[in-house]
């Protein structure tokens, strides 16, 4: 680690372990990287390095509220009319296949937030500026 990026590979690292922390690790990286960048104290190339951090959280996180709230929606209202409206065991299946389906395009997303890290470290291993990636945004 190069001792001036020090700050920014704490982010990084604090990054990665959001999924795993419920977010708490996420709050503190971006919190970090604020903090960081209203001190300016740092290069452009760090300073890039946190707003990536900061973009990058807030739309996974945008992303896993979305995923959760049409899971629970979803399923919640399939087995609402099977139980209640509609008696059909086919509807009782579905209701409890979305979750998994859910849980799938929740692992797919920690995978590419993963790929994504990555991607930065390198990049700030290497000295460049964060480019954010060109793949699909979640």
């Amino acid at each position: 680690m190069n001792k001036p990026h020090n700050g920014i590979w704490v982010a990084y690292i604090l990054s990665c372990f959001t999924p795993f922390t419920f977010l708490i690790s996420g709050v503190i990286a971006i919190v970090y990287a604020g903090y960081r960048l209203d001190k300016n104290e740092d290069s452009e190339v760090v300073n890039s390095h946190y707003y990536g951090l900061i973009r990058t959280f807030f739309l996974y996180l945008t992303f896993f509220v979305v995923l959760i709230v049409t899971i629970a929606t979803s399923n919640g209202l399939l087995a609402g009319i099977e139980r209640y409206w509609f008696h059909n065991p086919i509807l009782d299946k579905v209701a409890y296949v979305i979750p998994i389906v859910g849980m799938v395009f929740a692992a797919l997303a920690i995978l590419v937030w993963f790929v994504r890290m990555y991607q930065g470290m390198q990049q700030l291993k290497n000295n460049l500026p964060h480019r954010p990636s060109t793949g699909p945004n979640l």
